[in-house]
């Protein structure tokens, strides 16, 4: 069910290029580490202020608790910010703030489907970083999470901001 009141975008025609997507992916993950962060640290206050022992680790390696703790929180956060977003608005905020959108290449919102593949794209990507470097060389300006979701990140805003803004040309 599509909801009318909602604001219609305007595909500009141009693919977000790799900077654009890189700043965009640093406010996010600033976004998701602040998280972790609270979350980590509200833990470990809740476990010390009830006096919770965990076994599970050898005396004198108390810095494995966080660690622990804040990879899976981060892994799941992570998750659930990526997708939630993807779904919901087809864009993260670190997106939203520079203008960009992600969008399956017929240009149709993301599925659930698209944006897991996508997740597991990111994994793939981060092995030396080639797949994100592939955003450099290809025409769709496609990483390699990009090809394997079936998206495509390009600028887009709402209608009513881009009146009087420019003028294209013809």
């Amino acid at each position: 069910m599509i909801d009318e009141s909602a604001p219609q975008y305007t595909f500009l025609g141009r693919y977000a290029g790799f900077v654009t997507r890189l700043v965009a992916f640093v406010i996010d993950r600033a976004i998701v580490a602040i998280i972790v962060f609270i979350a980590v640290w509200a833990i470990e206050w809740l476990m010390n202020a009830f006096e919770i022992n965990i076994l599970l680790f050898a005396e004198g390696k108390e810095w494995q608790i966080p660690l622990v703790l804040g990879v899976g929180i981060y892994l799941g956060v992570r998750l659930i910010y990526d997708i939630g977003f993807w779904l919901l608005a087809g864009q993260t905020p670190g997106k939203r703030v520079l203008g960009v959108r992600i969008v399956r290449t017929d240009g149709k919102r993301l599925n659930f489907w698209n944006a897991l593949r996508r997740v597991i794209g990111y994994i793939v990507s981060s092995i030396l970083f080639l797949g994100y470097l592939w955003i450099l060389f290809d025409n769709r300006r496609q990483g390699f999470h990009d090809k394997l979701a079936g998206t495509m990140v390009v600028y887009a805003w709402p209608e009513d901001e881009l009146k009087g803004t420019f003028v294209r040309d013809k």
